[in-house]
C-alpha cells in the first residue's frame, strides 16, 4: 500500500506537469484515492488533546517548541497574568524512548525571566495511536519559583477515529488519564490525585477538550490557524467547578519547530 500510494504521488506530479489530469486519472480504489488525498492535504500541525493536564505524547530529537500563555486574575493585584514555555526533545519515542525538557518562565510582567522552573517527561509512543509518559513539573526552580513543590505524575494517551470520516473531517476522539501528586491531588487531603482529558476533533485543525487537571474543570477550543505553519491556538475557561479558585479565561499559543 505505501508503493502504490509513494507512486501515486510521483505519477500525479507527473500528469500535472503534462497535462491537467486529475486523481480519478490513476485508476486508484476509493480507498486508496482517500488515503492519498488525506496525505496529500494533512495539516503541519494538530490541535491541542488537552487544556492544563499533561499528555503521554512528546517531543523527540528534531523537535523543539514555544509557547506563550495567559489568563485573567480575579483574585490578585494583575488584571491578567502570563508564561512562556520553552522545550526540545530527545531520543526516538517511537523506536526507544524520548525524553522531553521544558523550561517554564512564569511571569511575562516583571522581571522577565527572574522566575521560572524546568518540566521532565520521558515518553514512548505504542501501536495504534496511543503513548505512555511519566513526568515532573516545577522541578529545579529559581526565583519565586525556587520553594514550590515539583509534582510527579504518569500519564497514558490515546487517539481514535470515529466513522464516518473524510480527508479533512477525520472525526478523531482522544482521552487522557492520569495519576499524579500536588498539583494533581486535592489540596485539603494531599496524596495522590487523578487527571485527565478528552478531546472531540470534527476537523484535523479544529478540536474541543474537556480536562480536569485533579482540582478544577475547564474547557477550551483548540484551532490549527494556519494549514502549512505548525502554530496551535486554545481558548477557553479554567477551575469551571470553582472548587480552590474562581472561573477565569485563558488561552495559549504555541509553535513546533521541527529540524
Amino acid at each position: 500500500m505505501g508503493k502504490k500510494l509513494a507512486l501515486a504521488v510521483a505519477l500525479t506530479a507527473a500528469c500535472g506537469a503534462a497535462h491537467a489530469g486529475t486523481i480519478a486519472d490513476l485508476g486508484l480504489s476509493l480507498e486508496q484515492t482517500r488515503s492519498l488525498n488525506a496525505q496529500m492535504t494533512t495539516p503541519i500541525a494538530a490541535p491541542g488533546i488537552a487544556f492544563g493536564s499533561p499528555t503521554a505524547f512528546g517531543a523527540g530529537w528534531g523537535q523543539a517548541f514555544a509557547g506563550v500563555g495567559g489568563q485573567t486574575v480575579t483574585n490578585g493585584p494583575d488584571d491578567v497574568d502570563g508564561s512562556a514555555l520553552l522545550g526540545f526533545g530527545m531520543g526516538d519515542p517511537r523506536r526507544f524512548v524520548g525524553i522531553e525538557a521544558a523550561m517554564n518562565i512564569i511571569s511575562l510582567k516583571e522581571s522577565f525571566g527572574d522566575d521560572g522552573n524546568w518540566n521532565f517527561k520521558m515518553h514512548r509512543t505504542l501501536p495504534f495511536r496511543a503513548a505512555v509518559a511519566i513526568g515532573v513539573e516545577d522541578s529545579s526552580g529559581w526565583g519565586a519559583a525556587k520553594d514550590r513543590d515539583s509534582s510527579s505524575y504518569v500519564v497514558y494517551t490515546q487517539a481514535v477515529d470515529l466513522t464516518p470520516a473524510t480527508p479533512k473531517r477525520p472525526f478523531t476522539f482522544t482521552y487522557n488519564v492520569g495519576v499524579g501528586n500536588h498539583r494533581f491531588a486535592d489540596p485539603d487531603k494531599g496524596g495522590v490525585g487523578g487527571f485527565g482529558s478528552v478531546s472531540f476533533a470534527w476537523h484535523r485543525q479544529d478540536a474541543i477538550i474537556v480536562d480536569w487537571n485533579g482540582r478544577e474543570l475547564g474547557a477550551a477550543l483548540s484551532f490549527v490557524p494556519l494549514y502549512r505553519i505548525p502554530v496551535v491556538l486554545t481558548l477557553g475557561f479554567i477551575n469551571l467547578t470553582e472548587h480552590f479558585a474562581d472561573r477565569e479565561f485563558a488561552g495559549g499559543i504555541g509553535y513546533l519547530y521541527q529540524f
